[in-house]
């Protein structure tokens, strides 16, 4: 807790760089892009530079969440045909899966809209553990032994993850990324010679050498010589978009969400259908509790999977999807004594003014669980292969920065010749299905799982929220959302604690990860839930498993101003190495 600001996000240093930022004078954007940027140096098993980063921002002078998309889209020469033609899948590594890199966009257009510092000033930390190295924490090592055959299999890499003599670093070995340090420091060359013209000039031209420049000109080079379907205009043409947010409110706070082309609005959909019920008074995960919140996910996952995709090619009944009367007449599909077996998405078409026609596959299965097909990894790749992270920040004036960064993992990002670039492979989201709105087209953005999340309560800023965990996000999110506003006194002033309160995890959704497969029914408990609710939900029809305390993928992390005192209360979940500060 402090007066002043607070930070949590996913690597100490990570949050450290961002404390650092702070107490220089910068505000929330600055520290959030000094953080992302480090991030995507030291955390390169949860997301690496030429990944993608879904910002929320709330700048006190605007009064208002403004959403930034730096979500890469697909080559003008992907198709659906091109790949089938082939033989090729959206498998999550290599370069089929490909997507143009969009965190550095969307970093750097924050930077130069609400930020106060110059690139030079931001990137600086990221470019000293680059140059000079730094610790490898022990899940970086892991990640880079279970994916050793990937590695060996690309050169670049081979000499990125490796040492010179090809053997692997240990924990606590310091590791150094001299190519990615030279494609930094390359862009703030080109922000010094325009820097006369002024801070934002000067920002413009630093991305502009990674998205048209000769960085762009080295990766394009690399991916033509390996038959990737990129071209110089794909890179070029690309673009952070900045797009109205999706909203609801909840008992009085307001909870902001990206747009429909993530599954951000799911959990807008489900906190709905959960306004409907009183959860206080069940008790926290009660039988009554837990059932109630997963049966709420299982109808808003439902309507994810039928009716979300890319904006610019999709439009969603999004009003319908969003509306109270809508949430009522979902809620009303929820047995309180019966876990759902079904798969049906509902029809938000009549609660909408605008979309009155929906022509791509909607979900429909009366009894999923006989639908067959493999079941859906509760992580996309186990363990340590590859994941996503998380950056939350409110500053002194109010300012809120937050952040899910993710892509260009060790697992699959092929590193991009001497640029020190892991490619994004966040394609494997798309369908290669024509049916689908999220299907693979041409400069489409696929349906992503990344979610931050900003609060607002009574209008003013209250909290920044998040947490990896590919289609687990939201739950991680709504459950970590409902301890703190729903249980407020069981964990006050110590927000950890409402972060380290047992979890469940539904996997009753087709996952977003190729190749999208189902765990309809299936429902995980962390071990510490009282067995005789594990118990109940097991009569209730729940496919139900214990796991280990502590282990279901995700991890919270959150910065809220304290209504009584103004003070930052910053969190993190004991699930991972997250880190929290505030001062």
């Amino acid at each position: 807790m402090g007066r002043n600001a607070g930070v949590s996000a996913g690597h100490p240093l990570t949050t450290a760089a961002a404390f650092e930022t702070l107490t220089r004078g910068g505000n929330a954007f600055d520290a959030g892009v000094a953080a992302l940027l480090v991030g995507g140096v030291v955390e390169q098993d949860l997301y690496s530079l030429g990944g993608e980063a879904l910002v929320l921002v709330y700048p006190r002078n605007d009064g208002k969440v403004i959403a930034v998309v730096g979500q890469g889209w697909a080559p003008e020469g992907a198709t659906i045909d091109w790949y089938t033609a082939r033989g090729k899948s959206l498998d999550g590594k290599g370069l089929d899966p490909a997507v143009v890199p969009g965190a550095l966009h969307a970093a750097l257009t924050i930077l130069e809209r609400w930020g106060t510092m110059s690139f030079e000033e931001v990137s600086a930390r990221a470019i000293e553990y680059a140059a000079q190295g730094f610790p490898l924490r022990p899940r970086t090592v892991a990640a880079i032994g279970r994916n050793l055959k990937f590695i060996q299999d690309w050169p670049d890499n081979q000499r990125y993850w490796l040492k010179p003599d090809g053997s692997m670093y240990h924990a606590g070995d310091t590791i150094k990324f001299p190519t990615l340090a030279n494609s930094l420091t390359r862009m703030v060359e080109a922000e010094r010679a325009r820097k006369s013209e002024g801070r934002a000039a000067g920002i413009i031209a630093a991305r502009d050498r990674f998205y048209k420049g000769d960085i762009a000109d080295e990766m394009v080079a690399f991916l033509k010589q390996h038959q990737a379907p990129f071209d110089r205009d794909d890179f070029a043409e690309f673009f952070a978009r900045i797009e109205q947010p999706s909203m609801t409110t909840y008992r009085g706070y307001e909870v902001y969400k990206h747009w429909f082309g993530g599954q951000g609005p799911a959990l807008l959909e489900a906190l709905n259908i959960l306004e409907q019920f009183d959860l206080h008074a069940m008790k926290h995960n009660s039988a009554d509790y837990i059932h109630t919140v997963v049966e709420a996910l299982k109808l808003a996952y439902a309507d994810r999977d039928s009716y979300y995709g890319d904006p610019t090619f999709v439009e969603t009944p999004a009003e319908g999807l969003l509306s109270k009367a809508y949430a009522k007449q979902r809620a009303q599909l929820i047995d309180p004594l019966h876990a759902s077996r079904a798969y049906i998405a509902g029809n938000p078409l009549s609660f909408d003014s605008h979309v009155k026609t929906w022509n791509y596959w909607t979900a429909n299965l009366a009894d999923a669980t006989t639908s067959g097909g493999p079941a859906v990894d509760p992580e996309p790749v186990a363990n340590a292969y590859k994941d996503t992270t998380h950056i939350a920040i409110i500053d002194k004036d109010g300012n809120i920065f937050d952040s899910t960064p993710s892509g260009g993992w060790i697992s699959g990002a092929v590193i991009l010749g001497n640029t020190g670039i892991g490619m994004s492979v966040r394609g494997e989201q798309f369908w290669l299905d024509k049916t689908r709105a999220a299907q693979l087209r041409p400069r489409a953005r696929p349906r992503y799982t990344l979610t931050p999340s900003i609060v607002l309560r009574n209008g003013e800023p209250f909290m920044a929220i998040g947490s990896p965990g590919g289609d687990n996000q939201e739950q991680t999110i709504i459950q970590s959302f409902l301890n703190v506003v729903e249980f407020w006194p069981d964990w006050y002033p110590n927000l950890h604690e409402a972060f380290e309160w047992p979890r469940v995890q539904s996997l009753h959704f087709y996952g977003s990860f190729w190749p999208h497969s189902s765990g309809f029914n299936r429902l995980d408990l962390e071990a510490n839930i009282p067995d005789a609710v594990f118990s109940e939900l097991k009569s209730r029809g729940h496919d139900v498993k214990k796991v280990r305390p502590l282990s279901i993928n995700g991890c919270a992390t959150a910065v809220l101003i304290d209504p009584a005192s103004g003070n930052r209360i910053a969190g993190a979940d004991p699930r991972r190495d997250c880190y929290a500060i505030a001062y």
